[in-house]
């Protein structure tokens, strides 16, 4: 075990003294929270009301008695549906009547692109002492970026009284984000996170008890307003999408510094970044084309590489990963949720060429990069080879391959397997899939080959992914299909090799023992040959017209005019 895996092990043994169980006056447990502040508990808002009295325990410090508390105006962010419908907000501030000592607190950490275990620590109807529950996290959802939390056990999903509970990444050690909400219909399995920044950029004030690097390098964010710059739109445009995770997942592109493309840029990695979002910023672009904003969450790093080295851009991201120790590149295959970086000025980095070769590595890892050249050259135009051109047309080149492979060996072996053999009606539907699968990869193939070169750019690059997606599901159903066939081509040969050596001995047994015998066993040999020489080959049909072959030539079947069989050899 690691040794921050031991750290969170030992963590989720004992009750933090930050941990906050949220009461009313009566004693009615509300939910939980984070004390961040000797006066200060972060919470959810549904679970609070501005101006209403409430009581604050922290089960994690014997001897404490109960705090009164209240929520202000300003430090509370009730649960909003947004102009999408999706949830927003559902935050705020507990104030506490008495503070507590200091080394009681505890800290939120930013973690860019949350995955991994999880553990979060809340209070479950009749447990005032609360609980730990496990959780992995799986995934952003909706544009305030809330975290879906799929429960490690069922008995672990959380209760409505974890709620305001704090969110503990098993890998740090830290507190990442506080548990908002549960889905409590048929079937659910989820709850949901507010990771830290989405927290910050609703309540600012909670930076100064935050750690952890921040993703946007301040070169990057240099405040943004409606009249800071003019809007490149077909640059916005192309920025968005990227952010968005749409087309090629690496994009090279050239943006002088204190130019219109340099202010787009930085307009785009800040309304692009969950912490730097605010209502404020998005509203001063609320007049903007809508193809031209990119979601909040868009990348986990936005860094000005100017004069680092490639180590040191190394270990910024693996900071921003929570990786800690051990930064190698390999690690970040491992990640759940693939690295989105913004890397601009790659072409003033210390060492350009080392800095290339490890971006190259995190590419083929499926990390999306933006990578950003202050000046146009060899440098940017054998990056833009390097990272796009050619592996997007060595893809284009295997999936002609694979469509080639689908049509021209899958599809006749399925049509010679069925030749041979007939379908067994518990695998008919599979082989009808699969032969629909041949026929319409002939016509996609066809449409490839004559595809423009316009419809092979990077931004379009999606259809491609569907292309492969297609391709890959169509070759697997094939080759199951074709597979199913040959079993049963081989039991036909299996079952053709047995009549043909048991017949010379079963026509001397009949022979010896005289009467009908003979005209019997050749009757049952001729029918099997029959079914089974027949093309296509009824293979269950043939294999009972066998089995009553054999089955008379043993003597375990009985011959005509008798009743019962006779004991005898195979």
């Amino acid at each position: 075990m690691t040794r921050t895996g031991e750290r969170a092990v030992k963590s989720r043994l004992r009750t933090p003294p930050w941990v906050a169980r949220i009461e009313q006056p009566d004693g009615l447990v509300l939910g939980a929270g984070v004390l961040l502040a000797p006066d200060r508990v972060l919470t959810a808002a549904h679970v609070v009301r501005p101006g209403r009295p409430y009581v604050v325990h922290f089960v994690g410090v014997p001897g404490v008695p109960g705090v009164a508390a209240v929520v202000r105006e300003d430090e509370y962010v009730p649960e909003r549906n947004d102009a999408f419908g999706d949830r927003s907000g559902d935050l705020a501030l507990l104030r506490l009547a008495q503070p507590l000592p200091a080394e009681h607190t505890t800290r939120l950490y930013r973690l860019a692109s949350p995955h991994g275990p999880v553990s979060m620590y809340g209070f479950p109807a009749g447990d005032d002492g609360g609980r730990w529950h496990g959780a992995t996290l799986v995934a952003a959802r909706g544009r305030d970026n809330q975290v879906q939390l799929r429960p490690q056990t069922p008995d672990e999903l959380a209760a409505p009284g974890f709620s305001g509970g704090g969110v503990v990444d098993h890998e740090t050690d830290e507190v990442i984000g506080i548990v908002l909400s549960v889905d409590v219909g048929p079937g659910s399995v989820f709850s949901y996170m507010s990771p830290t920044e989405t927290i910050l950029s609703h309540l600012p004030q909670a930076a100064v008890w935050t750690e952890g690097a921040e993703a946007v390098d301040p070169a990057l964010r240099p405040g943004v307003t409606a009249a800071a710059g003019r809007l490149d739109v077909p640059f916005a445009t192309e920025l968005a999408s990227w952010f968005r995770g749409e087309g090629w997942p690496v994009l090279v592109t050239v943006v002088p510094a204190r130019s219109g493309r340099a202010w787009t840029l930085t307009r785009a990695v800040t309304l692009a970044d969950r912490e730097l979002r605010t209502q404020q910023n998005t509203s001063a672009f609320s007049h903007d084309p809508p193809e031209t904003v990119p979601p909040a969450g868009g990348h986990d790093l936005a860094l000005d590489v100017k004069n680092m080295t490639a180590a040191q851009v190394m270990d910024r991201i693996a900071g921003r990963l929570g990786i800690r120790g051990d930064p190698r590149p390999e690690r970040l295959g491992a990640l759940r949720v693939p690295l989105a970086a913004v890397l601009v000025g790659v072409d003033q980095a210390a060492e350009p060429d080392a800095l290339l070769g490890l971006l190259d590595r995190l590419a083929q890892q499926g990390a999306r990069l933006l990578l950003v050249f202050r000046r146009p050259g060899d440098r940017s135009a054998r990056a833009a080879e390097s990272f796009v051109q050619r592996p997007l047309r060595d893809r284009w080149a295997r999936l002609h391959r694979e469509l080639d492979y689908i049509v021209d060996e899958l599809g006749p072996a399925l049509d010679e397997h069925r030749d041979r053999v007939s379908v067994d009606p518990g695998t008919r539907h599979l082989l009808d899939q699969a032969e629909a699968g041949v026929r319409r990869t002939r016509m996609l193939r066809a449409w490839v080959a004559h595809t423009p070169e316009r419809e092979r750019e990077p931004r379009l690059a999606d259809l491609l992914f569907t292309f492969e997606d297609a391709a890959e599901r169509r070759s697997r159903r094939l080759e199951q299909a074709v597979q199913v066939l040959d079993a049963r081509v081989h039991r036909r040969e299996e079952l053709l090799g047995r009549v043909t050596a048991e017949w010379p001995l079963c026509r001397e047994r009949a022979a010896a023992e005289g009467g009908d015998r003979v005209v019997e066993a050749y009757r049952l040999y001729e029918l099997a040959l029959s079914l089974l020489r027949q093309t296509p080959c009824d293979v269950d049909a043939a294999e009972t017209a066998v089995r009553r072959f054999v089955g008379f030539c043993s003597g375990t079947a009985p011959g005509p005019g008798t009743t019962s069989g006779r004991g005898g050899g195979s």
